[in-house]
C-alpha cells in the first residue's frame, strides 16, 4: 500500500506538469510572459499560445484578464479560422485545418494588439504602475479554459497562465541585494 502510494505521490506532479498551458507571450517563439515598461499611448503586441497539446487541435475557448490601463484594440488569428466573441470577454475559435501540436512543441491561437493608456511605467522610481497582471481565465460561457483534439474530438482543459506588464522584479533590478544573494540564486 505504501509502494502504491509513494508511486502515485510521484505520478501527480509529473502528470500536473505535462498538462497543457495556455499563456500572453510577448514575443514569438513563446519565451517571454513579462514585457519591459511600454511608454503611455503605445502599441504593442501579444500572441495567445497554446503550448504542450499533444493532438491536432480545432478548437479553442478561453477570455483573458487584463488590468486595467491596458485595451485591446485589435486581434487576428490564423487564416481559415472562424472566431466568435473576443479575447477580453470570451472568445471561441476554431481551426481549419487543424493545429500540430507536437510540431514546433507551440501555437499561435491569437495575436493581440495593446494599447497602454496607464501612467508611464517608471519602475526605476516605483511607479503605480507595476506588477499588472494579463492572466488566461475561464470561457464565461463554459467555466473552462479548453481545447478539442480532431479526429477524436475530445475535449481538454488547458492551465492558464499570468503574464506581467512591468514586472517590479526586473524594474527594481539588484541594486539592494548583495553579490553573495544573487549568486545564491543560481545554486
Amino acid at each position: 500500500m505504501k509502494i502504491a502510494l509513494i508511486t502515485l505521490a510521484a505520478l501527480i506532479p509529473a502528470a500536473l506538469s505535462a498538462a497543457p498551458t495556455m499563456g500572453v507571450f510577448f514575443d514569438n517563439p513563446p519565451t517571454r510572459l513579462y514585457i519591459t515598461p511600454p511608454q503611455q499611448f503605445s502599441l504593442f503586441q501579444a500572441y495567445v499560445f497554446g503550448e504542450g497539446i499533444d493532438c491536432f487541435m480545432t478548437a479553442a475557448e478561453f477570455a483573458m484578464a487584463i488590468p486595467e490601463g491596458l485595451l485591446m484594440t485589435a486581434f487576428s488569428v490564423p487564416q481559415g479560422s472562424l472566431t466568435l466573441g473576443d479575447p477580453v470577454t470570451g472568445i471561441s475559435i476554431t481551426y481549419w485545418p487543424p493545429m500540430d501540436g507536437w510540431t514546433p512543441g507551440y501555437n499561435v491561437l491569437c495575436t493581440i494588439e495593446f494599447l497602454f493608456v496607464g501612467d508611464n511605467c517608471w519602475c526605476p522610481y516605483n511607479g503605480a504602475t507595476m506588477d499588472l497582471p494579463i492572466r488566461i481565465v475561464p470561457h464565461p460561457g463554459s467555466g473552462r479554459v479548453l481545447g478539442l483534439c480532431w479526429p477524436q474530438d475530445f475535449l481538454f482543459d488547458f492551465v492558464g497562465l499570468c503574464s506581467i506588464l512591468c514586472p517590479s522584479t526586473i524594474c527594481m533590478g539588484v541594486e539592494g541585494t548583495s553579490w553573495g544573494a544573487i549568486k545564491s540564486l543560481y545554486r
